[in-house]
């Protein structure tokens, strides 16, 4: 039996799993050498945080649908629901970014119209920071995905 046969694949071809997942990875270390630059030391907090540029939830699916559209072809199924399920996630990236927006300018100005606030004027604006993505957030993250796996997902030799 040829090696081929034996492992599932074809030789220098990686798994779609495995570069998506090390697209996921490689996106989270672009957010910590970018957060960590302007202030000179590590911000490890950036290797947790979802949000911020770019964004990954759009390279991982931008990674994956140019995966499954290299290895399985655009007419195929997988890619007709790999497209879907990045549209949907992506859009309401996009529009929680709008709605987290809304929802802190009107608390914040409740909670400016109270007579004495104190510190619970401090403590909300806390709360409410919108840990969310900007539309370039979103567009360097679809170029980051589609890159990654175009640069990892084709056949090497």
């Amino acid at each position: 039996m040829e090696p081929a046969a034996v492992t599932g694949f074809l030789p220098g071809i990686w798994p779609v799993w495995a570069i998506v997942g090390l697209c996921g990875v490689t996106n989270q270390l672009i957010k910590l050498v970018a957060y960590s630059w302007p202030g000179k030391r590590f911000a490890f907090a950036a290797l947790a945080q979802g949000h911020g540029l770019p964004s990954a939830q759009a390279s991982v699916l931008s990674c994956l649908l140019v995966m499954v559209i290299l290895r399985h072809g655009w007419h195929s199924s997988a890619a007709g629901f790999a497209l879907v399920f990045a549209v949907i996630i992506i859009h309401d990236t996009v529009k929680l970014r709008v709605a987290a927006s809304r929802h802190r300018e009107a608390a914040l100005r409740l909670v400016e119209n109270l007579h004495n606030p104190g510190p619970f004027q401090a403590r909300v604006a806390g709360y409410l920071d919108p840990r969310t993505h900007h539309p370039a957030h979103v567009v360097v993250g679809v170029l980051f995905g589609a890159l990654f796996a175009l640069a990892f997902g084709l056949p090497w030799g």
